[in-house]
């Protein structure tokens, strides 16, 4: 289950990242859009990712968590490498905007692995406070 739902993560992260390394000049620029809305749209894009995968997935009922952390994990990796190497990854985009891409990335990876917390069904003996 781990191993899928990281398999899968790693091909949304490699897609989002051509996504943006050959057609992002067209949607992520400068002062288009307000923040608060972009981050909005990408905690939604997340949400409804992360809620279709475990749904496709199938997980047993206490494993979403688990499954959305694992599906999350490649993005937030390697996202660190692209925000960091922002200007050589993606020339075609302003290199002012490493900042703002390395903060949607968190919130996607966020939205995501509060998606599966959300969906995870615990047994009665895991509400213990």
């Amino acid at each position: 289950m781990i191993m899928r739902a990281m398999a899968i993560g790693f091909a949304l992260w490699l897609m989002n990242a051509a996504i943006f390394r050959f057609a992002g000049q067209y949607f992520f620029v400068p002062d288009v859009a307000p923040p608060l809305l972009l981050f909005a749209a990408v905690a939604a894009l997340g949400a409804v990712i992360s809620f279709a995968v475990l749904k496709l997935m199938r997980e047993a009922p206490g494993d979403e968590g688990e499954a959305a952390t694992a599906l999350a994990f490649p993005s937030l990796l390697l996202n660190a490498l692209l925000t960091h190497e922002f200007a050589m990854i993606f020339p075609n985009l302003d290199a002012g905007l490493d900042g703002v891409f390395g903060g949607l990335a968190m919130i996607y990876a966020a939205s995501m692995t509060f998606t599966g917390l959300l969906m995870t069904r615990l047994a009665p003996q895991d509400e213990r406070v």
